[in-house]
């Protein structure tokens, strides 16, 4: 392959660019067929403002670009060439979502938009399809800083780059590992994560309830306890379940993790978790542990925890809870309290899963000399270290700095609580609430699923109240999930399933083999072949409208 490379830099206060290794740096390049290092080797310290290499591709016309998104909620598809890509919308660009710091959520203050039709950009790895080959191309190391693929299959190029924002390079520094191989989708996915050489921490499949998608924060010990012992009330429901989480409210705010809201849990935690394991259930309680609510008193108290940005001030980082801030990992005082937290809800109060989302938070601008790629491998070093052996799911994070690292991974954005991307979500961000989102990423992220981590591809529902999907949708979600995921939850209340629902409910959790052997996807429609106990099934959707044509 023959490669064009393009620096731009500052040296000795002076911005300057380059297509080849010149006097204030050399290139020591390394390639043999399937990987790709590239080293840069400064003469004096070097501050990179842009890097990449750039290599012409003959796309062809039905070729598909496989972008793979930022974080856990950014959606991720194959591109054709006349689609285009979103981009922070317009409610994000608005003074209130500029004020609560929608663009950190995703790439969008370091990753160029994509304006026109046919150029698009992934992270950490891509591939072409050119109908069953797939031409992939991933990294082996962003923990230098996040690699960027750019397709423009108008100009027929590709461009790999390196985040290198924040880190001023004196000595010779990896800035490019890349691995490069073709075959069926199995056969290239089995590759890179042998030349990663990483495996995930189980195999084992979590089923069970999280309070989120009925109640959302609206908890209470009341009702936690009351579908508890609904779902354990269900005949031989050992056989179906082994996972009861806690999902956000039990908290007086964000950060202060300490702090239980006492009318709505006035006996503790620690009670909760206790009733759980009576059952015969993990115990998972859900944390954002980056976070800190602008109204916390973590925030108030300690705002030399918090990151900030060049103006000193604490930078918002997200508009839940009325706007929220980010812990430092790096000050001390603020890593001792994450770890002190840590030991609080599992050692004390006993919890055996902990679902940590909105985790990009910790790495939303490079500080301390650190690229965010650096830092948010560091991040979630810590959490690991933290956690210890107990199980974690992932949420709201960049992918591959928890490969074989976190347990579950959500691989996709919340379900909404009906089926259709409206016109207020598609004003966001590419990281908001949506169905459609969900799905397509979790069947272009399958092959991450028992190589990187086991896939939380979001809840199945089935109740009839506070719900806006069809029953036939409901069902069609639930043998989706049970397909792609290995965390397969609910947030229903099952007193309340009528014999069909509870049937429904049964048919997801029940152990079956199956396998996925085909999916195509054409004007929206999905097609998704596959094999359930010896029997050849179809799945077969409009992804955006959620019309059924056979399932």
């Amino acid at each position: 392959m023959k490669f064009h490379l393009f620096v731009k830099y500052l040296v000795g206060g002076t911005e300057k660019t380059a297509k080849n290794a010149n006097e204030d740096f050399d290139i020591e390049l390394k390639e043999d067929g399937k990987r790709l290092r590239i080293v840069l080797v400064p003469h004096a310290p070097l501050e990179v403002k842009e890097f990449f290499i750039r290599r012409d591709y003959a796309f062809a016309e039905n070729a598909r670009f496989m972008a793979n998104g930022f974080q856990s909620w950014t959606d991720t598809k194959e591109f054709a060439k006349d689609e285009k890509m979103a981009n922070l919308g317009l409610i994000g660009h608005s003074p209130f979502g500029m004020y609560f710091g929608m663009k950190y959520v995703g790439d969008y203050t370091f990753v160029k938009p994509e304006k026109k039709a046919g150029t698009f950009h992934s992270h950490a790895f891509a591939y072409v399809r050119n109908g069953e080959e797939y031409d992939f191309v991933g990294s082996l190391n962003d923990r230098t800083g996040y690699t960027i693929i750019y397709a423009d299959m108008n100009r027929g190029e590709l461009r790999y780059a390196k985040d290198l924002e924040g880190k001023i390079i004196d000595s010779a520094y990896e800035v490019l590992d890349l691995f490069f191989t073709k075959g069926s989708y199995e056969e290239v996915f089995d590759a890179y994560f042998q030349a990663l050489q990483i495996q995930p921490l189980t195999t084992e499949k979590i089923k069970g309830y999280t309070s989120w998608y009925n109640y959302y924060k609206d908890i209470s010990e009341q009702i936690i306890l009351r579908d508890l012992d609904s779902l354990c009330a269900l005949e031989d429901y050992r056989e179906y379940v082994n996972t009861f989480q806690v999902d956000d409210g039990y908290q007086t705010a964000v950060g202060d993790w300490f702090s239980i809201d006492s009318e709505k849990f006035p006996n503790g935690m620690k009670l909760v978790a206790d009733a759980i394991h009576e059952k015969g259930l993990k115990a998972g309680l859900w944390l954002a542990p980056f976070g800190a609510q602008k109204a916390s008193k973590i925030a108030a108290e300690h705002p030399d925890w918090l990151v900030k940005g060049p103006n000193g001030k604490p930078i918002m980082v997200g508009h839940n809870w009325m706007g929220f801030y980010a812990l430092d990992i790096y000050n001390e005082q603020a890593r001792q309290y994450i770890k002190d937290v840590f030991h609080e809800v599992l050692d004390v109060w006993g919890f055996d899963l902990v679902k940590l989302d909105f985790l990009y938070a910790a790495s939303v601008v490079p500080m301390h000399g650190k690229t965010r790629g650096e830092i948010a491998f560091d991040a979630i070093d810590l959490l690991r270290e933290c956690v210890g052996d107990k199980l974690i799911i992932g949420c709201g994070v960049q992918q591959m700095p928890c490969f074989g690292k976190v347990d579950y991974m959500r691989v996709g954005a919340d379900m909404h609580l009906g089926w259709a991307h409206d016109f207020k979500r598609k004003r966001m961000h590419r990281e908001d609430v949506s169905t459609p989102n969900a799905i397509h990423n979790t069947i272009y992220r399958r092959g991450l699923c028992g190589r990187a981590f086991q896939c939380d591809p979001d809840v199945f529902l089935l109740r009839r109240t506070n719900i806006l999907y069809r029953p036939e949708q409901q069902k069609l979600l639930g043998k989706f999930i049970k397909l792609f995921g290995y965390v397969l939850f609910m947030s229903d209340n099952v007193a309340d399933y009528d014999e069909e629902q509870l049937a429904a409910f049964q048919d997801i959790l029940a152990e079956d083999e199956r396998q996925v052997d085909a999916i195509a996807e054409e004007n929206g429609v999905i097609t998704i072949d596959y094999t359930e106990n010896g029997a050849a099934k179809c799945m077969r959707f409009n992804v955006w409208t959620g019309e059924i044509y056979e399932f």
